[in-house]
């Protein structure tokens, strides 16, 4: 299958509209959680309901732009960007597994946080460690084939 007429002329353009896009939609899933939280008792089913409903809108908006932006990369752009999200993303969640374990196992009591603020920060640390092993990867698969 050929890839001409598929490839942008101008991909930084394309992703500063992908992006743009996510981010837009990121930004109107959290205002339309926010206003959920002021108007909704604490921990109601109506309100968990209305925010997963507006965030898996907000998903399923960056989903569709991101598959228009992946359509318009050729072939070696999107090898490099697989190669680099299963092997930077793999050493990522090694190395936040390993930080977890240290954690709940090398310390003492763990303060006053909530559960909720726990599991927060964890999935953060889970996802920024996979987003710097891909980064670094992604240049790695690039620089070993210039």
């Amino acid at each position: 299958m050929s890839t001409e007429g598929r490839v942008s002329k101008h991909p930084l353009s394309r992703y500063g509209r992908v992006m743009g896009a996510c981010a837009l939609a990121g930004g109107v899933a959290g205002a339309g959680s926010a206003i959920v939280g002021l108007t909704t008792p604490d921990g109601s089913w109506l309100g968990a309901a209305l925010v997963a409903g507006v965030v898996a809108i907000a998903m399923g908006i960056g989903l569709w732009a991101s598959l228009k932006w992946w359509q318009g990369l050729d072939e070696a752009a999107q090898e490099a960007h697989k190669w680099a999200w299963w092997w930077g993303s793999t050493v990522g969640l090694a190395v936040a597994g390993v930080l977890f374990l240290t954690l709940l196992y090398g310390t003492g009591p763990q303060g006053q946080a909530s559960v909720k603020a726990g599991l927060m920060i964890g999935a953060a640390v889970v996802v920024g460690c996979q987003v710097v092993g891909y980064g670094v990867a992604w240049a790695f698969w690039w620089l070993k084939r210039r």
